[in-house]
């Protein structure tokens, strides 16, 4: 095989694998992570949402000072998205700031990471796996 075809063909198999893990056949439920009022996100559990509930959604309390910081975690399953993707942030009193971070998602587990997580993992799978095979099956 000439460097050309080794070149065109690892191109073709990187776009095919590309194609394979965009196009996911869809699940019958949908699965999310659940939990209420917890201080540490491994505190949620993965649950399979009932067949009505089509989006994940996922509430982030933060309360911090100078001096010590609380976080409260409640995720879970909905039948639509009970708020918008949103952070609202103000004082509560002196040296007290407040932030909640709201979030809906409607994939399988899309809610255990925060956005920047997600679009990270997003591009390693769809970008860097196949440039990185392309690569190895050029250098073959």
């Amino acid at each position: 095989m000439t460097p050309l075809h080794l070149v065109l063909w690892s191109s073709l198999v990187s776009m095919a694998l590309a194609r394979g893990l965009m196009t996911k056949a869809p699940a019958l439920n949908l699965s999310c992570f659940q939990c209420f009022k917890v201080h540490l996100p491994s505190e949620c559990q993965p649950i399979l949402c009932q067949p009505d509930e089509k989006v994940c959604h996922s509430n982030e309390v933060f309360i911090y000072t100078n001096k010590k910081n609380k976080i409260q975690i409640s995720k879970g399953c909905a039948v639509r998205c009970p708020n918008s993707n949103s952070v609202f942030e103000w004082t509560l009193t002196k040296g007290i700031q407040t932030r909640i971070t709201r979030r809906c998602c409607s994939r399988n587990l899309c809610n255990r990471a925060s956005d920047t997580q997600e679009r990270f993992r997003g591009l390693s799978g769809r970008i860097l796996l196949p440039m990185g095979l392309g690569l190895f099956c050029t250098m073959l």
